[in-house]
């Protein structure tokens, strides 16, 4: 009787966690130039600012210093500058203004958003607004009638909840948040994948510095270690061919006949059955899985494993297929049925017990 090797497979030991950190960042229109250029957003890894120009003829603008005016961006009045975290919390904003008008600019900025409490001038031409309690979502300031503001720089402190992934000696894990977009940090390579012909293909790929779209289920290869995710506002290119799914919590698999979750087994670093008929079983919070609904019951495979670095092929046979197909040792020669050890078959090798 003829026994192949079954496969076994362990859980890949991954681990996603969220570490609170306070970060300032700092932002210097003194350093920048352009007469005129219009400012849309600044982005920074945690902190966006926002301007509309509002009631106001002119939107924020720079003044630049090879004009003998002294460099600063230029709020009109209607302008609307809006300081929000990115899935974070504001804490503290400073703003370093002209300071030979310090008095008339200080009271030109107005908040007009509850949470931030304003706080009187240092005399050295800085204005703070703090945030009341654990932080506020975004300050909304606005200029006075008839006054421009002239900010030199802006710095805001906020604090944020990255997401740090610790890869293992796998070298590889899944990410999935349905309501979070991330920048890919260096050394890391996200991938989705696509099924074509029965067959499971590499279909887009994302590298450091790309943004991983909310919504969107990847395979990861990363050297051991851990990488901080960041999280950004930027929406990112989806793959609408994407076959991975992922859930947010501990949550039964849905939206396929087959289900498929990721481990490292026998034959290496896949996706495998959970379940010895490939049913639905519970995922575990922000990874992956495969739900998969092939044309026919005997197409179905119990495991996808990767071939290389770049992708992903649909191996193994079935057993009732794999006695019926040419068998050869690895020297070449033709084999029966009965033959042990490691055989080649359609070109893959197994072993034969």
């Amino acid at each position: 009787m003829i026994r192949f090797f079954v496969t076994m497979f362990s859980l890949l030991c991954f681990t996603i966690t969220s570490q609170a950190q306070i970060k300032t960042e700092k932002i210097d229109f003194t350093k920048m130039s352009g007469r005129g250029i219009e400012v849309k957003n600044i982005d920074r890894p945690g902190v966006i600012l926002l301007f509309d120009g509002g009631e106001a003829q002119y939107v924020p603008a720079f003044y630049d210093k090879k004009y003998n005016e002294e460099a600063a961006l230029r709020m009109y009045y209607g302008n609307i500058l809006t300081v929000k975290g990115i899935n974070g919390k504001i804490k503290k904003v400073r703003f370093w203004l002209v300071t030979k008008v310090s008095d008339k600019w200080f009271s030109s900025l107005k908040e007009n958003k509850k949470g931030a409490i304003p706080l009187n001038p240092d005399g050295k031409g800085v204005a703070i607004w703090e945030s009341s309690g654990n932080g506020v979502d975004s300050i909304v300031f606005t200029t006075s009638r008839d006054i421009q503001a002239r900010i030199k720089k802006i710095e805001v402190t906020y604090e944020i909840d990255p997401v740090v992934l610790t890869i293992s000696a796998a070298r590889h894990a899944t990410l999935y948040y349905s309501n979070k977009a991330f920048t890919i940090p260096q050394g890391v390579v996200a991938r989705t994948y696509k099924i074509e012909d029965n067959m499971l293909k590499l279909s887009k790929k994302y590298v450091s510095g790309d943004v991983l779209p909310k919504d969107m289920a990847v395979v990861l290869e990363a050297d051991e270690g851990s990488y901080t995710f960041w999280m950004t506002e930027k929406q990112g290119e989806k793959d609408e061919k994407n076959v991975l799914k992922g859930t947010d919590d501990n949550s039964q698999t849905t939206g396929g006949t087959i289900y498929y979750g990721f481990s490292n087994g026998k034959r290496g670093v896949g996706f495998y059955w959970r379940k010895a008929d490939g049913g639905a079983f519970e995922n575990g919070a922000h990874k992956a899985y495969i739900a998969y609904t092939p044309s026919s019951t005997a197409q179905a495979k119990s495991y996808l494993v990767f071939d290389t670095a770049t992708g992903v092929r649909l191996t193994a046979l079935q057993e009732s297929q794999i006695e019926d197909e040419p068998t050869y040792n690895l020297v070449g020669q033709r084999v029966g049925k009965d033959y042990k050890g490691i055989v080649i078959i359609r070109g893959k090798k197994y072993l034969r017990k």
